[in-house]
């Protein structure tokens, strides 16, 4: 067995490498054989939670995230545990011995609640389990993800593996993409007139447990697992010293807790699998090109039976499901009479389904011609201001660049005029380079960033004049410094200027850049395991 190590004073901690490619081998397995046999169902999963191999690779998953250094009800963290006698290897035995035993039982849920960002005066619930929780939650996962990757729609994106929002987004926008009417000419067909927005009403904390479950006993039939799974959810909460049951939902902050909701929602793309992936009808293909071709022919076969298409795009509890009506004079307006249907619809089967309730006043219809708000971004069809053809496009929301600027504004009041240039612009900073590569592929960003660093430069101009009561002019003489090329002056103290957002590249988002989870490849990387 390789050698494990802890430093006394960090969370840092490596699992051996061979457990690592043990581990990785065994998923290999699971997702090839859940791939290839879409009604199978595992029995014999409980020796591979319970090895030592994956629980030492879940306390390496632990250590190395943020929040090994935030305690449960019980008050430890990984750094503690290292001090322990024994350290890692021995917390690890011990809790291999307490689940072999049947003896471990989840702790409550530690519940914080954080602010919600851009929602002042409302906040968010988060969990936060022991350390000991989340590496079983961690091993539980590394087991269980294999085998239902296999079943998730290539239209889901949300806490997936090699998926994000630039995906989901550009996902979006290519089905949003009008097509020629004839070679050479400008007038384009939408191929979809009207969009429901789906917003579900407190979605994570209202997940039927029994439903739920049913959904992961497709797949899992080991007693021992699904009895896990089970206590978890019902483990309760501890909020402010008091106690209550968890009787629905997934607490928000659990490891385990993206899977299991991303288990449950995955009957949002069940619901429309022939426009999307009708992978059991007519015949079972595991190529998902092949499967993919299918749904084309499909949606085609149907435009021209006369019957609506209907195309989720998810990510996580945030979705839109683009609509189509047939051809003809009547198109605009049945599209938007199927999308009201379907809304209706939609409601009833996630109530009867899950126990969700979609937000009444959230859950929008609304033409693709107009901005649907979907993961901080603007999606619509309109026409290219250049050559004249309608085109589909994500864009960065007004309301959100007006959001950064006040962050801005607040960072640099008169009353922070006590602190230095530099420690300000260190606090700037990773504001403006996460905020910048975020909306990189956005339509146009580029304008925006533009006049984003205008507005950074004078908020600092106008903040050192209050720190220091002296002219523009010897305020560009003490922090000015020269742009390379000679092109304006850019303001800097100790070394560190503020971040300039227009030299970020912007370009276009290719769903070729996602790659493929690691156990859904073979040992040379190449799809196929």
């Amino acid at each position: 067995m390789g050698e494990t190590r802890m430093a006394p004073e960090k969370a840092v901690y490596a699992a051996p490498q061979s457990d690592q490619n043990w581990l990785r081998s065994v998923q290999r397995e699971l997702h090839r054989r859940s791939r290839d046999d879409l009604d199978y169902v595992f029995r014999k999963l409980w020796g591979f939670i319970t090895d030592p191999r994956t629980l030492r690779c879940a306390f390496h998953r632990v250590a190395r995230n943020r929040g090994s250094r935030t305690a449960g009800v019980d008050g430890v963290t990984v750094v503690k545990l290292g001090r322990t006698s024994g350290g890692s290897d021995s917390f690890v035995q011990g809790l291999r011995e307490e689940l072999k035993a049947h003896r471990f039982r989840p702790s409550p849920v530690r519940r914080v609640r954080i602010p919600k960002a851009g929602a002042p005066g409302k906040y968010r619930a988060l969990g936060i389990p022991t350390v000991k929780d989340r590496v079983v939650q961690a091993a539980l996962k590394s087991i269980l993800e294999p085998i239902f990757e296999a079943d998730f729609f290539p239209v889901s994106y949300g806490f997936r593996p090699g998926r994000g929002v630039h995906g989901a987004l550009e996902h979006l926008r290519m089905l949003l993409r009008p097509r020629p009417v004839r070679k050479g000419g400008i007038e384009h067909r939408r191929p979809y007139q009207w969009a429901i927005e789906g917003d579900i009403k407190g979605c994570f904390d209202h997940i039927g447990h029994h439903a739920l479950m049913n959904r992961v006993r497709r797949r899992i039939g080991d007693a021992k697992v699904t009895r896990l799974i089970a206590a978890f959810l019902k483990a309760g909460v501890l909020s402010e010293e008091q106690f209550s049951r968890t009787e629905a939902g997934t607490p928000q902050g659990g490891i385990l807790s993206p899977l299991l909701a991303n288990i449950a929602l995955s009957a949002i793309e069940e619901r429309y699998e022939r426009h999307v992936w009708p992978r059991r009808t007519p015949t079972v293909q595991t190529d998902p090109a092949g499967i993919t071709r299918r749904a084309n022919e499909r949606r085609a076969t149907d435009r021209r039976r006369g019957l609506p298409i209907l195309v989720p795009i998810r990510y996580a509890d945030d979705f839109i499901i683009l609509v189509a009506a047939p051809p003809g004079p009547q198109q605009y307006a049945d599209a938007e009479r199927v999308a009201n249907e379907e809304k209706a619809a939609l409601a009833s089967f996630l109530k009867a389904e899950l126990g969700l309730e979609l937000a009444e006043a959230k859950t929008l219809v609304t033409p693709v011609t107009k901005p649907m708000s979907f993961l901080g971004h603007h999606v619509l069809v309109r026409r290219h201001p250049g050559h004249g053809r309608q085109v589909s496009a994500s864009l960065v929301p007004k309301e959100r660049s007006q959001r950064l600027r006040e962050k801005i504004k607040q960072l640099f009041k008169k009353r922070s005029t006590g602190s230095s240039l530099r420690g300000q612009l260190q606090r700037l900073n990773p504001i403006l380079r996460g905020w910048a590569n975020f909306y990189r592929h956005a339509w146009g960003a580029k304008k925006v960033f533009n006049f984003l660093d205008h507005y950074v430069w004078w908020t600092i101009a106008r903040w050192l004049r209050k720190k220091h009561r002296i002219s523009l002019k010897r305020l560009i003489l003490q922090y000015g410094q020269r742009r390379s090329g000679g092109r304006g002056v850019r303001w800097t103290d100790g070394g560190v200027s503020p971040f300039d957002t227009s030299t970020v590249r912007v370009e276009q988002y290719k769903l070729g850049w996602m790659r493929e989870p690691y156990f859904a490849t073979n040992m040379e990387g190449e799809p196929g395991a």
